[in-house]
């Protein structure tokens, strides 16, 4: 596969060293970290993100097989809610949101959440909106995108790609599944009741194992709909192959007319048989990239524009048709090893072509965040989505920036988040139906509104819950707090109630660490990056780890998109892989290779370099660890990493996702495992030298994470591409546990020892399975002494309320632990009196015991 040379817009914001002082929690003054916008030095590849995605789930082979996805929704076990105390009172999962998160940037991007692919507004009704989540699902609303809710949870496939009412019968409507950068889609589903209920119409004549990026309906004809759609083949070198697909018979059959990259497509708007497609290839007759016209519904084909990149090199191509005379078409390559970007205009039904350039736009992530869209009733008025949304009200002859997240900076653009009015990375605009003025743009921090055009935004996430997370911590003092790596939507701390979503960190980042002794975190970013916080997040302490740290490159280093970062959840020490195995023993201060240059993958092979994806360790001894690869290959070690042994054979060859440890006995371990066509859980209880199948009645269905109850390792729960399933006899035979989830892909799953679960899923935020079992706070001693006054005990969380004589005094808090409360002020301030002085501590579980402190 050609290099596209796209990159995700996941600005990282590489040093936080100002900081705001705000009232927090219990009224003391706190730091809030300040984001502070900076060149990025790191982006996210969109095509690694691709190929890691794909590559776990067809490696082996070179694709994920049809239909795989639907078989094992279909062969699912059945679903159940009896389970061991105390998950036993719990009937169903609960969201935890975000729905929304407070944004990195509140008085900019406002409320955020997950990425959008598609809106679409009832041509009948400008109320009725519809929005496509990227691994979210369908969400309606009826009050112009006010609130929305989910409308397609009871179906298997919740990514998706574009959405379509039909005109002459708005009641229908067309979703093309799969997200073009994401999960693979299954087909299309319609909806006959103006989008309140779907079901899935497509049958095997159109492959299930694509990626919808247009789907159009017959203006004329709620029967014949058009689909661009293509799919991904990986190990050994990614392959994308498509085309574009008809369908007569409203959606059951569908065959395939111009075979290629269909990009964008449109109808006529004056003849419903003429249909206008944008291809970046076409695989047949030798045909160049560009836009081609149909006269005959698709039956035959002409070249209207041909792109001027070099051969192989056309990176994308959007249009949007005005009139069957103006249309505008923009694209992007690469000529003589250098990307160009250009609008061009026709104004003579595609004779002849304008080249208007693209000064004054943004053209980074080309592909990624790339559309064209001419406002209703104004030919001359054009929107351009890339990073930000720019408007032109000469054709392209000019631009203004409207969300304003970036700004001219010598040759490129700087992140300047503090002037933006929406969140970065543009996907998707649509117009309210007879005010183009009211403008809908979705973006990875999903939906917002504006009602003049462009100059103002909204956002309209309240309601929104599409997260896309890859990870997942909860606090080890306070469980009401929990941390999350999301796509685009930085680090998030969750404290208190279930929707108090707060973006730490702007950005894309993967898995969060806690400390087990103080309120530190660590999290990591594309690559080799880790960074570290202080107190739950609040501050930021500093960059642990880059590249040079590990012995990589700062260009194309060996790691995994995913690079798998874990602590031992006794000490301090952390645990990162890329090719081979480094430990820090002071939550990041320091690393170590203690293999030396030892790979501990398959190396190099045809597939490409092997690299570390999962990496697992247990309490009881933290000298055996087990590491596996994207490629398969298992290894461990008794001595902390100096040496290792290949513990592979008895694992089928498929990319290894996770290992977890049992706590009690460091020789059991279990392995998950991704792809199709083999068992995904096993199990060893000798160090590997053996490995048992512990698959079962488990559909043939990725599995990315496994977690064992604390109170019984026989008790397992593990996170699929489709939901959650749970076994009580150590594997073999699962139960689904789903209730209240959707069939969405779930990242990682945490099994806490306060007696509940916690899952990060791609595409729709936090659940909670069960309730904390809180440890009321504990007061032994209280000694004062000057201005001091400390508080000895236990349980006293991340947030105590100190009572000193029916008087709350937070705000002469200087210091907090697990068992341990200081205060400062003269003893007047702080209530105190001559005799007597009544004590007690309040938390999240309750009131403590009163201590009477004589002075």
């Amino acid at each position: 596969m050609k290099a596209r040379h796209l990159a995700i817009g996941a600005f990282l914001l590489a040093l936080i060293v100002p900081f705001l002082t705000a009232s927090h929690g219990n009224n003391r003054e706190r730091d809030i970290p300040t984001p502070v916008p900076v060149e990025p030095e790191y982006v996210e590849e969109v095509e690694k993100g691709n190929q890691w995605f794909m590559f776990q789930r067809a490696y082996p082979f070179d694709s994920v097989p049809s239909e795989a996805r639907l078989r094992a929704w279909e062969s699912r076990p059945v679903e159940s809610s009896r389970l061991k105390a105390p998950l036993a009172a719990q009937t169903e999962w609960q969201s935890l949101g975000p729905k929304p998160t407070t944004s990195g940037f509140p008085n900019n991007w406002g409320a955020t959440s997950g990425r959008i692919t598609s809106i679409a507004i009832s041509p009948a009704d400008p109320q009725l909106v519809i929005i496509g989540g990227a691994s979210g699902g369908i969400w309606r609303s009826t009050d112009g995108g006010s609130s929305f809710i989910p409308v397609s949870d009871d179906q298997v496939d919740l990514a998706v790609g574009s959405i379509a009412f039909c005109d002459q019968n708005p009641a229908i409507v067309y979703a093309g599944m799969g997200d073009d950068l994401g999960y693979l889609g299954s087909g299309v589903l319609k909806s006959t009741n103006g989008g309140q209920t779907w079901s899935r119409v497509s049958n095997s004549t159109l492959p299930s194992v694509g990626s919808t990026t247009s789907i159009k309906v017959d203006p004329a004809d709620p029967s014949r709909v058009y689909l661009g759609l293509y799919s991904m083949r990986v190990p050994g070198g990614g392959v994308y192959s498509g085309a574009l697909y008809v369908s007569t018979d409203g959606g059951a059959n569908w065959s395939a007319r111009l075979p290629g990259l269909a990009r964008d497509l449109a109808i006529s708007p004056s003849d419903p048989h003429k249909i206008y497609l944008a291809t970046s290839r076409v695989d047949t007759g030798g045909q160049p990239p560009g836009l081609y016209r149909s006269t005959d519904g698709g039956s035959s084909w002409s070249n209207l524009f041909a792109t001027p990149y070099d051969q192989g090199k056309t990176v994308d191509v959007k249009l949007a048709v005005v009139s069957d005379q103006m249309i505008y078409v923009y694209t992007g390559g690469f000529i003589s090893g250098a990307f160009e970007a250009r609008v061009v205009l026709s104004t003579d039904g595609g004779a002849t072509w304008q080249n208007r350039g693209s000064s004054g736009l943004d053209t980074a992530q080309f592909g990624y965040n790339t559309y064209i869209t001419a406002a209703p009733g104004n030919p001359n008025s054009i929107y351009v989505g890339t990073r930000d949304v720019f408007k032109s009200s000469d054709g392209g002859t000019s631009y203004d920036n409207l969300t304003k997240n970036l700004t001219p900076s010598g040759s490129g653009f700087r992140f300047t988040p503090a002037t933006s009015t929406s969140h970065i990375d543009q996907h998707a605009l649509a117009f309210a139906p007879g005010n183009p003025n009211i403008v809908y743009i979705g973006n990875d921090g999903g939906l917002s509104r504006s009602t003049d055009g462009g100059t103002t935004f909204s956002s309209l996430n309240s309601t929104l819950s599409l997260s896309q997370m890859y990870g997942i911590a909860i606090d080890p003092v306070d469980p009401t707090i929990s941390y999350v790596g999301t796509q685009d939507n930085g680090m998030q701390r969750r404290a208190g109630a279930p929707f108090q979503w707060q973006e730490l960190i702007t950005g894309d980042f993967k898995t969060v660490v806690t400390h087990p002794q103080n309120d530190s975190i660590v999290t990591n970013y594309v690559g080799c990056n880790v960074y570290r916080f202080t107190s739950r997040g609040d501050h930021f302490d500093r960059q642990v780890a880059i590249e040079a740290t590990f012995g990589e490159p700062s260009s194309n280093p060996r790691v995994s998109f995913l690079a798998p970062l874990v602590g031992t959840r006794v000490n301090p020490t952390l645990l990162f892989g890329t090719w081979r195995l480094f430990v820090s023993p002071d939550f990041g201060n320091t690393w170590q290779a203690p293999g030396g240059t030892v790979d501990l993958t398959r190396g190099v092979t045809q597939f490409g370099p092997d690299v570390l994806s999962a990496i697992g360790v247990g309490t009881s001894n933290q000298n055996v660890i087990y590491t596996g690869s994207e490629q398969g290959r298992a290894m461990v070690t008794a001595n902390g990493g100096s040496t290792w042994t290949d513990v592979t054979p008895g694992l089928p060859d498929r990319s290894i996702t996770a290992i977890t440890v049992d706590d009690a006995n460091s020789a059991v371990a279990y392995v998950c495992l991704s792809g199709f066509g083999a068992g995904h859980v096993f199990k060893t209880t000798d160090n590997g030298n053996t490995w048992s199948d512990q698959s079962g009645n488990l559909p043939d269905i990725p599995v990315n994470a496994l977690a064992i109850d604390s109170a019984d390792s026989n008790t397992l729960s593990i996170g699929t591409d489709i939901g959650i399933y749970r076994s009580s006899t150590g594997g073999g035979s699962w139960v689904g546990l789903n209730d209240g989830l959707p069939p969405v892909v779930v990242r990682a799953i945490v099994a806490d020892p306060r007696g509940f679960l916690q899952a990060a899923t791609y595409g729709r935020g936090a659940y909670q399975f069960g309730t904390p079992v809180l440890q009321l706070p504990v007061i032994d001693l209280v000694t004062s002494s000057g201005k001091k006054l400390t508080i000895s005990g236990q349980n006293f969380g991340s947030n105590p309320h100190v009572i000193i004589n029916d008087v709350e005094r937070n705000q002469f808090i200087t210091g907090v632990t697990q068992q341990l409360v200081s205060l400062k002020g003269k003893p007047k301030k702080l209530g105190l009196v001559t005799g007597n002085n009544s004590i007690k501590i309040t938390t999240a579980a309750g009131e403590s015991n009163v201590f009477t402190l004589l002075r």
